[in-house]
């Protein structure tokens, strides 16, 4: 029986690993000192000659280092503060006039957010229009261009000597 033919080579599937690096990397501003202790889950997957990193995954281990994960804290793998269940002793009036206000900023946020999607939109097909009447225009004035050196060309040619009968008379 014959051996299986990979469907994808190692260096494809590299390829593609690395290409969703900025993904699975950690997007803090400034790198921190524990960042580069963690080495890209998927690249540790990887054999060690394929560990070729993009220039934008700066805060990666260098190419030939190989270290291992360390183990990191609670803190250090959250990003954004938990939801936690609010007991309902502090469901007070305070509580829900904040909850309140925040639902009202959200909703303003999302609404603004429509709006400015809609005028992009509107403003890129008008200039889509736009660009389709300039390209018209061009096309119209290149027509016209090679019409006029047609011209200029055929006033600029000697003209043709005319047919002389020279017959004696």
């Amino acid at each position: 029986m014959e051996s299986a033919m990979p469907l994808y080579s190692l260096e494809s599937v590299a390829c593609l690993l690395r290409s969703y690096n900025h993904l699975l990397a950690p997007t803090a501003p400034a790198p921190t000192p524990d960042v580069h202790n963690v080495v890209n889950p998927l690249l540790a997957a990887l054999p060690p000659q394929l560990h070729c990193l993009p220039p934008y995954c700066h805060h990666l281990p260098p190419r030939n280092t190989s270290l291992l994960p360390s183990p990191t804290t609670e803190l250090e793998i959250r990003r954004r503060g938990e939801k936690r269940p609010i007991p309902p002793e502090l469901k007070d009036e305070k509580y829900f006039e904040r909850r309140r206000r925040n639902n009202q900023a959200a909703k303003k946020s999302r609404d603004a957010r429509r709006i400015r999607e809609d005028q992009i939109a509107w403003r890129a097909c008008l200039l889509e229009q736009e660009n389709a009447s300039l390209r018209a225009h061009v096309a119209a004035l290149r027509q016209e261009t090679l019409a006029l050196r047609s011209l200029l060309a055929a006033r600029d040619e000697p003209p043709a000597p005319a047919p002389s009968s020279t017959t004696p008379d």
